[in-house]
């Protein structure tokens, strides 16, 4: 990322998206509930201070984090700096297929449009087989979802981005990263509903494909895919 642009994440930045950071806990479990196994490791990209990590880290997955900031990476609990890296979505500092889990949340839009190719070729080398990728990003269809921030350089359609994760053998199970209802009533209300995962994930599955639709057409874009 060029450096005019790192010169627009100042302390007032970090600090008013700070104010902004939603729990991730509903998401965690229902990767928890897709992939089915005891360890999992996850990189999360533009980690910024560490607040997934840390959410990461109560629910028993390996975390690590990239983020080109030096002032968050100071500003993260110093009991996760050591699972942090300095770096960016375009040359990701890890072996290939080290992660089983990839989070990147309302990144992609803040690098130059040349460097989007070689961030998805990033991503699937890093990425092991099979693996899952979450990427949110505004959406160009809803103009109030992003004119308001000059730091949104790479603001694209839904189909540029479906085209971009299939021509780098990523393919989109999802448009929508799903609530998983249960944990985030949990999570919200402090209160479990009594329904089993696999219940739950059947009954929510048309409410998924309809936000599906809803959300190609206005407000943010989730995706959800796999490493073939």
């Amino acid at each position: 990322m060029k450096e005019a642009t790192l010169k627009e994440y100042s302390e007032d930045y970090y600090q008013f998206h700070a104010t902004r950071w939603i729990s991730k806990f509903h998401i965690i479990r229902y990767i928890q509930f897709l992939l089915k196994q005891a360890e999992i490791k996850w990189l999360d990209i533009g980690c910024s201070r560490g607040y997934l990590i840390q959410e990461l880290l109560q629910n028993n997955i390996q975390p690590y984090g990239i983020d080109i900031s030096l002032m968050a990476f100071k500003d993260m609990p110093i009991n996760i700096r050591s699972k942090v890296s300095l770096g960016s979505i375009s040359y990701i500092p890890y072996k290939n297929e080290t992660f089983d889990v990839i989070s990147v949340f309302d990144v992609i839009e803040h690098i130059h449009p040349r460097e989007t190719k070689q961030a998805f070729q990033e991503l699937n080398r890093v990425l092991k087989k099979r693996g899952f990728l979450i990427l949110t990003t505004p959406n160009c269809a809803y103009i109030g979802d992003w004119i308001h921030d000059l730091t949104h350089i790479n603001v694209r359609p839904l189909a540029y981005w479906i085209r971009m994760f299939r021509s780098n053998g990523l393919k989109v199970k999802k448009e929508y990263v799903p609530s998983f209802l249960k944990y985030y009533v949990q999570q919200k209300y402090n209160f479990l509903l009594p329904i089993q995962d696999k219940v739950c994930f059947f009954c929510e599955e048309p409410l998924r494909y309809m936000l599906g639709k809803i959300f190609s057409k206005r407000g943010r874009l989730y995706f959800l895919a796999k490493k073939t």
